[in-house]
């Protein structure tokens, strides 16, 4: 990666449209309310039927998600996302590194707690080609 500073980085990232699929109520506000600061558009979804339908309807830029969450897991929204997009950058933050698939198609693996610097350099490698 270049040599940016931050604020360097965050500028090049603005016009981003991001998805953050997230069921924890504290951690998916904090990012919302960070990320509405540093792109153009930050969509939340509480679980992953409500991210798939999320990803179909607004085409984000890139997708954050955590691994273990109601109704449909982060593993298996994953999959039917790269299905529909094979080329969508998706981040994984999850405190529950057991739970991701072998197999799993995400481009990034980040644990929680979240360390939003390296959070966002992620973010730029996989949008910045």
């Amino acid at each position: 990666m270049e040599n940016l500073t931050l604020q360097e980085i965050v500028s090049k990232l603005k016009d981003l449209n991001i998805l953050i699929v997230e069921d924890g109520v504290d951690v998916r506000n904090i990012m919302e309310t960070t990320f509405n600061k540093l792109f153009h558009s930050t969509t939340v979804a509480i679980d992953g039927v409500d991210g798939l339908d999320k990803f179909t309807h607004q085409k984000p830029d890139i997708i954050i998600t955590d691994i273990r969450m109601p109704n449909m897991s982060g593993n298996d929204m994953i999959d039917k996302i790269k299905e529909l997009d094979p080329n969508i950058p998706i981040i994984i933050v999850s405190g529950h590194q057991r739970l991701i698939n072998k197999n799993n198609k995400a481009d990034v693996i980040l644990n929680k707690p979240i360390k939003f610097e390296k959070l966002i350099s992620h973010i730029y490698e996989l949008t910045q080609e």
